[in-house]
């Protein structure tokens, strides 16, 4: 659940490689497109890495009074503690103003089937409710009296529950997200809220293409559910929640073998304590807790993070292993003003440590952004799309590298707007991009298109995506 940007551009730099390519496995969502079988035509290409071992990581032994197992990182700055019943909670001691932490679960769409699609999107607008310990009101005085920050999130594979504040108030926020998390109360007047306001949502998402069109791109990339499916509650949905179903999903995924609390400036030990005494070590795990094993030191990191129960689960856990499948969305609409194209390829999961820095240094090489965009290097403006697409194409809107990263598997690619009828032309100049990056440095690609040069990325380029990551 930690993934920080300083140790992928470290790694980066020890990694020589973009990848490869392959022209299979292109993934297209559109809105205003009038002609889809030419624009199908409009080719992408899949970029591949390889896999490398990660660092080794250094042990504290098994705590004898309260059994639990603490673990740093290489270079001792990340600890990581494992309690029998599988929670784990992690840390960076960073001293600082301010202190975050947060409640993560694993859990949210990959996850959801036919009765509980879009629930942990509910279970995200019902956050900082009712409660065990604070009524609504009570939660948000509370909220309100910290000063701080205080925010709650769903996404395809966890729920997020986070709080930056002054490191006096940590103690509160703590009791604040354990009670949110670990003892809610569902009540019919909440879901009845959630019933009225979510329909405004879901309309305000679908009038807005970058928002919208992400969730096309996933739906026709994994057309068999998991990735793919809906991150916000259809309609049909909502109104068949109720009070008994909403417990009865959190009761299943909310164990503490999927649940990790993490902080960056508090104190590890403090963390620990606060996570004891706020019920966190209470919960009893959904399968018979495994033995403390320290010998898988060759371990991915992550992997130490993220790890969960898995096939031990008493509780009925679906298949998720995403299957990537490809395919294409249009969505004809004259009356916009500019055509929206997003353009993906399946790319590195978190499971996959060096692609994952060999993404984010290929997201920041290609970089991007809006015609109107301003500033310096440092807002992306000597990356290769402004320079090569949006300081020579007048029609292009916006043309932007995004990188959507999950567990097992991730979507990379390009998304650009133009004005309408030169969408054909702009899956062209992506596609050329595309092709480009990934020649040799100083070569030219093995096809020759009208719109730009065919100049692979340069050794400075490459560099200066990386210092860029630190």
């Amino acid at each position: 659940m930690l993934c920080r940007a300083a140790r992928i551009g470290r790694h980066a730099q020890r990694t020589g490689s973009l990848g490869g390519l392959s022209a299979d496995g292109q993934s297209v969502a559109c809105f205003g497109f009038k002609n889809a079988t030419n624009s199908q035509r409009a080719a992408g290409y899949r970029f591949k890495s390889t896999v490398t071992p990660a660092a080794k990581d250094t042990s504290i032994p098994l705590n004898s009074k309260t059994q639990y197992t603490t673990e740093a990182s290489a270079d001792g700055k990340t600890l990581v503690t494992a309690f029998p019943n599988g929670l784990r909670i992690t840390s960076e001691a960073n001293p600082g103003h301010f202190a975050a932490v947060g409640v993560y679960v694993d859990a949210g769409s990959r996850y959801e089937d036919g009765s509980t699609s879009g629930y942990a999107h509910l279970m995200d607008r019902l956050a900082f409710r009712n409660s065990e310990r604070f009524t609504s009101a009570e939660a948000m005085a509370a909220i309100e009296k910290l000063g701080g920050s205080i925010m709650s999130s769903s996404s395809r594979e966890c729920i997020m529950y986070q709080a930056a504040v002054f490191p006096q108030d940590v103690p509160t926020a703590v009791k604040l997200l354990a009670d949110t998390t670990l003892r809610p109360k569902f009540l019919p007047e909440d879901v009845g809220e959630l019933q009225a306001t979510v329909p405004w949502e879901l309309q305000d998402v679908e009038s807005k293409a970058d928002m919208f069109l992400p969730e096309k791109l996933h739906e026709a990339a994994f057309r068999s559910g998991t990735l793919g499916n809906p991150l916000l509650c259809p309609i049909g949905q909502l109104h068949r929640a109720t009070v008994d179903s909403l417990a009865e999903y959190h009761e299943r995924w909310y164990r503490p073998e999927r649940i990790v609390v993490a902080a960056i400036g508090v104190d590890h030990q403090q963390l620990i304590n606060l996570c004891i005494d706020n019920g966190f070590a209470d919960l009893a795990p959904s399968h018979p807790a495994p033995a403390a094993d320290q010998s898988d030191s060759n371990g991915s990191w992550f992997r130490k993070i993220l790890a969960t129960g898995g096939a031990n689960s008493r509780i009925a856990v679906p298949s998720c292993k995403s299957v990537y499948t490809g395919g294409t969305w249009f969505d004809s609409k004259p009356d916009v003003d500019f055509t929206q194209v997003y353009l993906g390829f399946k790319s590195a999961g978190i499971d996959n440590e060096h692609g994952l820095y060999v993404y984010a240094v290929l997201q920041m090489l290609l970089g991007g952004g809006g015609s109107f965009s301003a500033g310096g290097p440092g807002k992306g403006m000597y990356s290769r799309l402004y320079t090569r697409v949006l300081n020579q194409h007048a029609w292009i809107e916006s043309c932007v590298a995004f990188h959507h990263c999950y567990t097992d598997a991730g979507l990379f690619g390009i998304s650009a707007s133009c004005r309408p009828r030169n969408e054909h032309a702009l899956f062209d100049v992506i596609a050329t991009e595309i092709e480009a990056v990934a020649a040799t440095s100083g070569k030219r690609s093995s096809f020759r298109r009208p719109y730009a040069s065919q100049e692979g990325a340069s050794l400075f380029e490459v560099k200066r995506a990386k210092n860029q990551l630190k």
